[in-house]
């Protein structure tokens, strides 16, 4: 005598809720790097406006990983060579006297770390939505 059980039903609902649980992190995600780019623009040196029409932002989905990245580069040449502007007024702040009130070094990180949680709130309530 044996008993069977099918598990192709359930685990093609898992399969399904997998999915939409993948599409509703990248619709949150999607969210939170347009709001992370909105910031970071608003903090980044305006010099030439240069540096905040090159930002972008991509979101990424792999194996159910899903990833949010944004962007900031531009190069420029000086009498020494090319050289990563972006990164030079990011990480090293080569504009310690800003001529826009309100912009500052870390432009990127500081609103990242202040919001993250936030961010991460965001994701999963979307999820929560969509398997709801």
């Amino acid at each position: 005598m044996s008993i069977t059980f099918d598990t192709k039903g359930f685990t093609a609902a898992v399969a399904i809720t997998q999915k939409k649980a993948a599409a509703a992190a990248k619709d949150g995600m999607h969210d939170a790097m347009d709001n992370l780019l909105r910031r970071s623009r608003e903090l980044a040196p305006l010099d030439k406006g240069i540096l905040r029409m090159m930002a972008w932002s991509e979101v990424t989905e792999s194996d159910g990983v899903v990833t949010g990245e944004v962007y900031y580069s531009v190069v420029e040449n000086n009498g020494n060579g090319r050289f990563n502007y972006a990164l030079r007024t990011h990480e090293m702040g080569e504009f310690k006297n800003p001529t826009t009130p309100g912009t500052q070094p870390k432009y990127l990180e500081r609103p990242l770390k202040e919001n993250a949680e936030r961010y991460r709130d965001e994701i999963a309530a979307a999820i929560r939505k969509e398997l709801m």
